[in-house]
């Protein structure tokens, strides 16, 4: 099974978004106000993002973050996709913030992930000038090749250990039993970690989808071997962790509404915000989603275009969106 990279690292950051902030944030982690959670606009964020001249696909996240004297603020959040370089980078990273800051009038900060080897285009800055006028544009940056393994591993913080796992890209194996061995040994050391079982569950299958096998034989075998070690009759995927997680908080809040409304609208609640969740998500067909939250694929796409009504956009632009996202799976 193959998941895009940055489908993982979205999917990875929003699950343990505790962890990254306080990882990637450390010195500022005491003002934020981790107790009010966190808000994720990626629909916002796509609607602003200047067109990448690279074509690539980058792993862009937009989080609404409560500081603890009440101040909203938003973390721009980019992750730099490992096996090539974008020489435009560092315009992109202004543009972004700009179009952000002058919509909304929030104050950002940004980080730029850089899962690489390619220093060159390792950007700190954005700078323009022009006949005496300067710009200068910095931000956070992480350069993953710059933070060996064995330092990974001593760090408590169980977004160490993604950073870890990532170096599976920066120093491949020769081949895959070498592969094998990696991820199996990173797994075990993981378990010697004092993380929460669901939280481990995450991170064991970024592990596992991060540099997929290319030999079927050897990754049946790293299967069993994943079966053996975590003692489980069957691993659990990165995006089945996700979808685990999600309906649970929608039946959470379901029920949570159930005792107010009734069963019945507390299940209809718990199905609406599933399906919301995992329009979120942006990996599933509407049929798929129709499947899993067990409704009609024509009630999917009203609770879907209901939403994207309420983020302020009009009945056409709901439904040329919702077109083209369906036209994504034809």
């Amino acid at each position: 099974m193959h998941i895009s990279k940055d489908a993982l690292w979205k999917g990875i950051i929003e699950s343990l978004i505790d962890e990254f902030i306080r990882f990637f944030f450390a010195e500022y982690a005491d003002l934020i106000d981790f107790e009010r959670g966190f808000e994720f606009l990626d629909t916002e964020l796509q609607k602003l993002l200047p067109e990448n001249p690279s074509r690539r696909r980058h792993a862009d996240k937009l989080i609404k973050v409560w500081l603890k004297d009440g101040e909203e603020v938003w973390f721009l959040i980019h992750v730099e996709v490992q096996g090539y370089s974008d020489p435009f980078f560092d315009r992109r990273m202004y543009e972004c913030v700009y179009r952000i800051g002058d919509k909304f009038q929030r104050p950002v900060t940004a980080l730029a992930i850089y899962t690489d080897w390619e220093h060159k285009h390792h950007f700190k800055e954005y700078r323009s000038s022009f006949l005496g006028t300067e710009l200068v544009y910095k931000f956070n940056t992480y350069v993953l090749c710059e933070h060996s393994p064995a330092e990974l591993s001593q760090n408590p913080n169980p977004f160490a250990a993604i950073m870890e796992a990532a170096w599976q890209y920066l120093d491949q194996p020769a081949d895959d039993q070498e592969l094998r061995a990696l991820k199996l040994n990173l797994i075990e050391r993981l378990k010697m970690r004092d993380i929460p079982r669901d939280k481990i569950s995450l991170i064991i299958n970024f592990i596992k989808f991060y540099l997929p096998f290319t030999n079927s034989e050897i990754e049946a075998i790293f299967e069993q071997d994943l079966m053996a070690l975590t003692q489980a009759d069957k691993p659990m995927g990165l995006i089945e962790a996700i979808l685990e997680d999600v309906k649970q908080q929608g039946l959470e809040q379901g029920l949570e509404q159930g005792r107010e409304l009734g069963i019945v609208e507390g299940i209809a609640l718990e199905k609406r915000e599933f399906a919301r969740k995992l329009w979120n998500l942006q990996e599933f067909s509407f049929e798929k989603v129709a499947i899993l939250v067990d409704l009609p694929v024509e009630d999917v796409m009203a609770i879907i275009q209901e939403t994207l009504l309420d983020e302020g956009l009009s009945k056409e632009e709901a439904k040329l969106q919702l077109d083209s996202y369906q036209g994504r799976f034809s």
